[in-house]
């Protein structure tokens, strides 16, 4: 009685199984954003000589450090809203005034987009538990778009300005390795 339950109970599971045949049309195709998971994670970097990479966290897609004892942070991360309201975020961090316009900010392009670049000097207040710092530089770049792609750099200012031009051969250094659009697709019953 035993083994015609097992095998009952293994003809159900199977039969249960049946393979269904889709065909899938492809409708669409549009080009990535950075705001593609698996976009992201096809991100080839070329890293500047000196850089040490750290551990990426759920913001800091890449995160590393350069400079003098490690005191330069480099951050490739996602984050949400404007890119005004995040370039302001950013001078905040540095006490300086809110920008009213993006005309304000210098441009450039990374990964075939448009980023506007964010400079500041001064005394820095990081926030989320991290220490202040006197005498401080940032330089970033924002991507305008669903969910931003932000590259930052922070540290004492003669070593940023020491990494300024390794910032930008990141920046402009950064590819994507893998496949290049994506197709919206309607599975079809065949």
């Amino acid at each position: 009685m035993r083994k015609f339950v097992i095998i009952s109970a293994f003809a159900a599971l199977f039969a249960s199984c049946r393979e269904q045949h889709r065909e899938i049309n492809v409708t669409e195709t549009r080009d990535l954003t950075l705001y593609d998971k698996t976009y992201l994670n096809s991100l080839d970097a070329k890293v500047p000589m000196g850089w040490r990479r750290l551990p990426g966290t759920e913001f800091r897609l890449l995160n590393y450090v350069a400079g003098k004892d490690d005191s330069v942070q480099i951050v490739l991360g996602v984050s949400q809203g404007e890119v005004l309201a995040n370039a302001n975020r950013w001078l905040g961090q540095f006490g300086l005034t809110p920008l009213i316009s993006l005309d304000y900010l210098g441009k450039s392009e990374c990964l075939g987009q448009l980023v506007y670049l964010v400079e500041a000097d001064g005394d820095y207040t990081p926030g989320m538990g991290q220490p202040p710092g006197k005498g401080y530089s940032l330089i970033g770049a924002i991507q305008r778009g669903e969910g931003n792609i932000t590259i930052k750099m922070t540290g004492p200012t003669e070593e940023v300005e020491k990494q300024r031009q390794s910032f930008y051969d990141f920046m402009q250094g950064l590819e994507i390795s893998s496949v290049k659009k994506i197709a919206s697709a309607e599975p079809k019953e065949s």
